[in-house]
């Protein structure tokens, strides 16, 4: 029943929230704890399966073998059994019934398999956009990051140098920009790579001439070379075209042990699968590009005279960026992913599972929910649950801290089942906030609804939301030149985890009035071009429990394996920074990361939101992996504060403060 009104049962009034935030509110502190210093280049060691491993092979064999058993169960039952003869017992022919049911679901579920295996179509945006996009990608990290205190190593020679730049910096001495040249320009004396300055040895006498260009003020020549520094550094948009394209739009090369060309390098390589730079040829780096770019296999691009010329001079730009010159020729021993062109890695599963998710998911969205006040609606291709709590308005929606509507976008998994624990701490400790949770059924196993193998769109999505937003009041569309306010207009608390982030991006990029206050937990949008979220999720040879069971039950299913290898468009996923609104206010915008990620590398993305300024709205948990928020705990209790407030802190100490 998708059309009934939201129940009212238990839905306490919006005056008397404050009864429901147990911990009180404190103010945001920006202090987190500091990251190591990433070491190039990197080892990715092949590790040896632990004990858990083991154990969690055990399990999912335990669930992949249903198929086999049932299938030798039913030749049993037929030759063996008396099935033909009508001899068997009843239990033995409902036994047979439920094998011949998940033998049949088996070769239904192999088509499946060899149906989604269909190459997707190639991109269809403009080239003007992904020349674009990838100079994006190429200046990101060529931006200059806040300089922070340097960690004391005993050992390390260096030491004493970022700490005497680290002081300046602090006292105001110098900039941020100034800091990392004179740095970089230090350690490049020290390592050999520049020469080194010439030491005075002037006479007395010559000392007396020069001495008349010395400046009359302390310090004035410095502030004079600042002041040009900071005035060759300019605005962020020219900083990042430095070392890629010159004003006459020709490429230029970063230095080969420029650290920002390192970097880059042995990240890129990720999508190479950790291949030694050294052995990465230009033929591999074009097949990619030409992946990245159009979607298409080298030769079909080749081609097309125009995005043939595309791939030369994105090539031009890349080696540009990674200071080196890439030797001709292919190396066949490298692999080189391409998400949506490789074979979909989709494996077997007994009906049972999917019966008994969809009826978990059920009996959620049909029984549990219905009784906490949610009813379930649709509004376009898409359903969604959604409660209105006892009194609320859409003016005390637009203009009550404590009403402000609250939208969850959930990520891959078992969807409400998964996601039940969360949804349940959201109805209850913020009973005054609307709340909508749209049903991502692609990502669920849904295997018996129409869109399991239909992901959304972005237009889909977006337009989608804009209605559910207006249906029920929460927002309305800004009009050119009517001068509105944001009570006038509304907009929703956006929390999304996960792959829900993908979404997440998707609204902010076309509908930005729309979010009030966004919500990133375990993000995968941010620096979707290192590789690592592809590599993690589709490539990676698992050698944990937790990554074992990542990639059977949830990566190699195969409505998310479809989803993720034929309709993952990275060109429409990515999201950068400077897309959010009011990213850097700490009570609109925060990003919950937890360094033991095993998807996304969460340090990799701190450091790039850090770059952008982002410091006081990241909240960093040491011991924090992905997907904790979908259990009990104080990061789940932190993020729906800060859903609802705008706040996280309460009397038991800080995220940020783990791991000290």
């Amino acid at each position: 029943m998708l059309s009934s009104a939201p129940s009212l049962l238990s839905i306490p009034s919006v005056d008397i929230i404050d009864e429901h935030l147990s911990v009180p509110l404190a103010e945001d502190r920006p202090d987190l704890v500091h990251l190591p210093e990433e070491k190039y280049p990197r080892e990715i060691e092949a590790k040896k399966p632990d004990q858990g491993y083991y154990i969690a092979l055990g399990v999912i064999l335990s669930v992949w073998m249903i198929t086999p058993l049932s299938c030798a169960y039913l030749v049993w039952y037929i030759v063996l059994g008396g099935g033909m003869s009508g001899q068997g017992g009843l239990s033995a022919m409902l036994f047979a019934g439920y094998a011949l049911a998940e033998v049949v679901f088996a070769i239904y579920h192999h088509y499946l398999i060899l149906f989604v295996q269909s190459a997707s179509p190639s991109s269809n945006l403009p080239l003007e956009v992904r020349y674009s996009l990838f100079l994006r990608v190429l200046a990101a990290g060529l931006t200059c990051s806040v300089p922070t205190p340097p960690r004391y190593d005993p050992e390390g020679s260096l030491f004493e140098l970022p700490q005497k730049l680290y002081d300046r910096y602090a006292s105001g001495q110098i900039a941020a920009a100034q800091y990392h040249c004179l740095f970089d320009s230090e350690n490049n004396e020290r390592m050999g790579l520049r020469n080194r300055r010439r030491v005075d040895k002037t006479t007395g006498e010559e000392s007396e001439d020069i001495s008349g260009f010395m400046e009359d003020e302390p310090r004035e020549r410095d502030k004079t070379l600042g002041d040009e520094v900071e005035g060759d550094v300019g605005t962020l948009e020219q900083w990042d075209e430095d070392g890629i394209v010159d004003r006459d739009g020709n490429a230029t090369m970063l230095h080969p042990y420029d650290p920002r060309a390192v970097e880059f390098r042995e990240r890129f390589r990720t999508w190479f699968n950790h291949a030694p730079w050294s052995l990465i040829k230009k033929h591999n780096v074009l097949i990619w590009l030409s992946w990245s770019s159009f979607n298409l296999p080298l030769e079909d691009a080749r081609a097309n005279p125009v995005l043939s010329t595309f791939l030369d001079r994105s090539f031009e730009l890349l080696e540009a960026r990674t200071g080196t010159t890439l030797p001709e020729g292919f190396d066949r021993t490298i692999s080189t992913m391409r998400l949506t062109i490789d074979p979909v890695n989709a494996k077997g599963r007994p009906l049972l599972l999917y019966a008994i998710s969809s009826g978990v998911n059920w009996w959620l969205r049909e029984v549990v929910y219905r009784f906490q006040g949610m009813s379930l609606h649709r509004e376009g291709p898409i359903e969604y649950l959604i409660r209105i709590p006892k009194g609320w308005t859409p003016d005390k929606g637009r203009t009550h801290p404590s009403a402000m509507p609250i939208v969850y976008l959930h990520g891959l998994g078992f969807g409400l089942m998964q996601n039940h624990l969360l949804i349940k701490h959201l109805i209850q400790s913020l009973p005054t906030h609307p709340l909508v949770v749209p049903l991502a059924h692609h990502t669920a196993h849904a295997l018996f609804h129409e869109r399991h193998l239909r992901p959304w769109t972005r237009t889909e999505l977006v337009e989608t939301m804009k209605g559910i937003c207006r249906r029920w009041g929460f927002w309305q569309e800004p009009q050119t030149g009517m001068g509105q306010g944001k009570s006038d207009i509304g907009g929703v608390s956006l929390m999304s985890h996960s792959n829900g982030s993908v979404a997440h991006g998707w609204i902010l990029k076309d509908c930005p009035s729309l979010a009030a206050r966004n919500t990133f937990v375990d993000p995968v949008v941010f620096c979707l071009w290192e590789g690592d979220v592809c590599w993690s999720f589709c490539y990676r040879r698992p050698s944990k429990a937790l990554e074992l069971l990542l990639y059977y039950f949830v990566a190699s299913e195969v409505g998310i394996a479809n989803y993720i290898q034929r309709h993952f468009d990275w060109a429409d996923n990515t999201l950068f920074f400077d897309e959010i609104p009011h990213a850097t206010n700490p009570h609109n915008t925060a990003f919950f990361l937890g360094a033991k990620d095993i998807i996304l590398d969460a340090s990799r993305v701190r450091i790039y939101l850090e770059r952008h300024g982002m410091r006081a709205g990241t909240h960093w948990d040491s011991n924090g992996s992905h997907g904790d928020i979908l259990l009990s705990g104080d990061l789940r209790d932190r993020v729906a504060k800060f859903v609802g407030t705008g706040r996280t802190h309460g009397d038991h100490g800080s995220l940020q403060e783990e791991g000290r």
